[in-house]
């Protein structure tokens, strides 16, 4: 993005790209005269989809980090939320770096940050829309075996990119990336997506690799695909950081380690579920 201005209305404070300045000089009024279709509504965060004259954004406001747990972890989570400096306008500078560098993700449009008197403060983040089908959907879709590899291997030539440019994502799964026309990788949910680490490089990246995995749908989870991701990941991280035997490796046992733990909590929730049902009969 060519520039980046300091946003203030009523309590927000944060920063905006110039052109949207005069739409939002007012957020409380602009919010409340666009509520657009909740695409997520839960107590720590909502995310609104909103048809504007100047394209289709989504407004995701965050009221606090934690969802649920114990009183102790809540409250831990609330302090820490009170003190950090705000996710939003993170997740803005973040997002702005990334497009910066060619790696395709939601344009930023507005972070910031109300704090109250009383209670927990506020972020809220507007971006642009990102038009593209997400690689979970092609996935579930795909009919054939060429099809699914054609998906996988520009999974892995696109968290490459990104890892090439010096990113991580902080929650690299099916769902959070889209497939372009042009085959390009685009990364939404941006929030815990941070530069690369100056140390420990590869076994940051190493982890992004075994978090998509692990994440592909069940019928996918195979070591011909897994085979096929690493070789085209490897390949395409050559340059700038080359993976070696010993590397995969290590990979193939963090990664059966957390299917492994991925498999017991699904076993978990379906006992929960069936306990449930039958104490409804």
């Amino acid at each position: 993005m060519s520039s980046i201005q300091p946003y203030r209305s009523g309590n927000w404070r944060g920063i905006i790209d110039p052109q949207w300045q005069e739409p939002l000089s007012d957020l409380d009024q602009w919010l409340r005269d666009h509520p657009g279709a909740k695409v997520v509504a839960k107590k720590s965060r909502t995310v609104s989809r909103v048809e504007t004259p100047n394209g289709v954004i989504y407004v995701k406001i965050i009221h606090r980090l934690q969802e649920r747990g114990s009183a102790w972890k809540m409250l831990f989570a609330g302090i820490k939320w009170l003190f950090r400096p705000s996710r939003a306008i993170a997740t803005f500078q973040i997002t702005d770096a990334m497009l910066d560098k060619g790696i395709g993700c939601p344009e930023p449009i507005l972070a910031a940050r109300r704090r109250k008197t009383l209670g927990w403060p506020e972020d809220v983040f507007i971006c642009r829309e990102v038009p593209y089908p997400s690689l979970l959907s092609l996935l579930d879709a795909a009919d054939n075996a060429s099809a699914r590899d054609a998906i996988i291997a520009n999974a892995a030539q696109g968290i490459a990119a990104l890892h090439n440019q010096g990113f991580i994502h902080g929650d690299c799964i099916p769902g959070n990336l889209c497939l372009a026309p042009d085959q390009s990788i685009f990364f939404l949910d941006n929030d815990r997506t941070c530069p690369m680490p100056p140390l420990r490089k590869r076994r940051a990246r190493l982890a992004n690799v075994v978090q998509f995995l692990a994440r592909l749908p069940l019928p996918m989870q195979q070591n011909d695909v897994f085979a096929l991701f690493l070789e085209r990941y490897r390949q395409a991280s050559a340059r700038t950081c080359p993976i070696g035997a010993d590397d995969m490796t290590r990979v193939a046992k963090k990664l059966q380690r957390r299917l492994a733990l991925l498999a017991e909590r699904r076993a978990e929730k379906n006992r929960v579920r069936t306990l449930a049902e039958n104490s409804r009969q």
